[in-house]
């Protein structure tokens, strides 16, 4: 039978997380299925759970599967919470921290947390209480969790509440409200302006109760949770008896009584409340018609349930009862009671009550219970005063934490700015001195391209120069030598004209006219000759002697230009890296293609610059050239131009290769 519940217990264990509420306190848990569903199912008693709990915990290791260990190992560790097995709940509580905080598991730890705030909760240890609720809130803060961070803040409220921190339960109230109130938790809402309205009920402002009382109604409302009314017509109830509107207070105990029919069953602690504080406000009317019977009915109600605090104010509103109607001895019996049973459960309120009753009552002994209320109303004072202070110190240690905590984060992020902006700085500066380096290169290639261009020139301008020297000594000696010589020839032949047979006369007139032919030609080209000057000497010039250079091998090459290519107007730069791609095309020509002929075109259309560079050889796949540095080199001096260069060539098996450039002149 034990196997079989533990394999049932395991299987449900990988299902989900429990689910419960308190009373006044709210837990962790969801609304999945879980332990609760089943152990509600069943018959099982403490005894039975605990022994499945046992078997769970025992086998929990032997999961592979870690995050469905460590909700298991939440989910055991609540449930022994459930069954008050406190020293299981302990080891299964730290294991289940140990083994979140090893996975990483930041809501498995706050969850941790609050299953232990609840605990100590059940045995009134408020400060331990206030300790993990808060550890527990700040993981979910931290977690932008505002749902659970503003529960939490809810409960811990309530904590201060009851050890009458009415400002920091205000502060902690307020702050649940901000979370909470975009998230439309009106059930939530409800129990935040609840606790606000008995907050400011103990001081003693009634009216600002009971407008806290009424907002709360309104998000009751919102919430359908309808079987909260009568808690807090009670509660608006108890506000109006505190401030002696009695009838009113009466009016609203009597509706928190008849709004449920079946309180009595549904919720007889509530019913036992009810009708303890009825009674209680028709006492101090000085109604005691019936109101004994309502009393030993609610204080049967409270023994039954164990509801000790309950017992004790029951208990001293019967003794105030039983001397108003003058039997002191059932009086003093009473208010004794609630002395031993409040001494017994730390009730310290209701302990002082009764000792205030006593020492107006029992004359005899009014010293004796005088100098105790007030040793215990001292006590108690600097009881609360001390845990208000502890209170306020695990604020003040966990906000300082977190002030050191951001201090360091905001150190870590300044610090890592100024780093990457000094990597920055680094980067830019590397790149300003790279740039310049480049752009220094770029300069010194530009003026070195310039020097070489302006040196061709030169060499240019000196063969002209040389050559035109050698024309002009020519011509002098066409004009000074060979003229003067058949000018004296003709002159001889002139006086062989004496002879005047008919015969002779026609051959010397022949020669004469032949010689005069000979010397009109020699002085036109002398005068040829003559025209030419170092004005002439342009780019075209050094292009038709690039391309004479290159016609002593195998290959014949052509060079065309078109009349409107103006190149004086045309940029040096330009020509430059012109004259460049024209003596690597050649180049190329001579070394791979082949050919045994190759032209070079030039056009000017629209202000664009065609060149042409053709020829017959066997071509080539210009995609397939990876290696060599020719043609990027050609590429890349087109583009400095901003021109464009495209390559046709046949492959192979054909013939031909044409490289256009296309350079624009503006």
């Amino acid at each position: 039978m034990r196997t079989l519940y533990s394999f049932l217990l395991l299987f449900v264990l990988l299902l989900s997380l429990a689910s419960c509420k308190d009373n006044n306190q709210v837990d962790h848990k969801n609304s999945k299925p879980s332990l609760d569903e089943i152990f509600s199912d069943t018959t099982l008693n403490k005894t039975q759970k605990k022994q499945f709990l046992d078997s769970a915990y025992a086998s929990i290791f032997t999961i592979q599967n870690d995050s469905l260990k460590n909700e298991n190992l939440l989910e055991i560790s609540y449930q022994y919470l459930k069954i008050n097995d406190s020293l299981n709940f302990f080891h299964s509580n730290k294991a289940a921290r140990n083994f979140s905080i090893k996975v990483e598991d930041s809501v498995g730890i706050a969850a941790t947390y609050w299953d232990l705030a609840h605990f100590y909760h059940n045995y009134n240890r408020e400060d331990s209480t206030y300790y993990y609720y808060n550890r527990a809130q700040r993981i979910y803060e931290n977690l932008g969790d505002e749902y659970n961070s503003g529960r939490l803040l809810l409960n811990m409220a309530i904590i201060q509440k009851n050890i009458k921190d009415y400002t920091g339960s205000e502060v902690s109230t307020t702050n649940a409200i901000t979370l909470l109130k975009p998230l439309n938790d009106y059930s939530q809402l409800y129990a935040a302006y609840n606790n606000l309205g008995i907050i400011f009920g103990e001081l003693e402002q009634y009216d600002k109760a009971l407008e806290y009382f009424n907002k709360g109604i309104k998000y009751l409302d919102k919430s359908g949770e309808v079987n909260r009314y009568s808690s807090v017509w009670n509660n608006m109830g108890v506000v109006y008896q505190e401030s002696k509107r009695y009838k009113d207070a009466l009016l609203y105990f009597e509706k928190a009584m008849e709004f449920d029919e079946n309180i009595k069953t549904s919720d007889p602690e509530l019913y036992a409340m009810i009708l303890d504080n009825s009674a209680y406000v028709k006492l101090l009317t000085k109604d005691t018609t019936g109101i004994h019977k309502d009393f030993l009915e609610a204080l049967e109600i409270r023994k039954n349930l164990n509801i000790k605090p309950g017992i004790t104010i029951n208990q001293l509103h019967l003794a105030k009862y039983y001397l108003e109607k003058r039997d002191s001895v059932t009086a003093i019996n009473y208010a004794l009671a609630t002395k031993e049973l409040a001494l017994n459960t730390q009730n310290t309120r209701d302990y002082l009550s009764s000792l205030k009753f006593l020492l107006n009552t029992v004359k005899d002994s009014a010293l004796n219970y005088s100098q105790e209320y007030i040793q215990i109303n001292d006590s108690l004072q600097k009881r609360e005063r001390a845990v208000r202070n502890k209170f306020a110190r695990i604020r003040f240690e966990t906000e300082g934490y977190i002030s050191e905590t951001k201090r360091l984060n905001d150190r870590i992020l300044q610090t890592s700015l100024i780093s990457a902006g000094l990597i920055l700085i680094i980067i830019l500066l590397y790149i300003i001195s790279n740039q310049r380096a480049k752009n220094k290169l770029i300069k010194q290639k530009q003026t070195a391209k310039q020097e070489i261009y302006n040196l061709v020139i030169d060499q240019q301008k000196k063969f002209e120069e040389g050559r035109d020297t050698e024309k002009q000594y020519i011509s002098r000696e066409l004009h000074d030598g060979i003229l003067g010589k058949l000018f004296g020839i003709r002159l001889n032949l002139d006086s062989l004209n004496e002879e005047n047979d008919s015969q002779s006369k026609k051959e010397r007139f022949k020669y004469i006219r032949e010689i005069q032919k000979i010397s009109d030609q020699i002085r036109l080209l002398s005068h040829r000759l003559n025209k030419t000057s170092l004005t002439n000497v342009n780019f075209e010039t050094v292009l038709e002697e690039l391309v004479k250079s290159q016609n002593a091998g195998k290959i014949k090459f052509h060079i065309d230009f078109k009349e409107s290519i103006n190149w004086d107007t045309i940029d040096n730069n330009i020509k430059i890296n012109i004259y460049r791609v024209l003596q690597e095309a050649i180049s190329n020509i001579h070394k791979h293609a082949k050919a045994t002929e190759a032209s070079i075109k030039f056009d000017k259309i629209n202000d664009q610059l065609i060149i042409s560079i053709t020829d017959n050889g066997i071509g080539f796949y210009p995609e397939k050239t990876n290696n060599g540095i020719g043609l990027p080199n050609m590429y890349a001096r087109v583009k400095k131009i901003k021109g464009k260069i495209s390559i046709d060539s046949l492959g192979k098996n054909r013939k031909g290769t044409t490289i256009k450039l296309t350079v624009p002149l503006n």
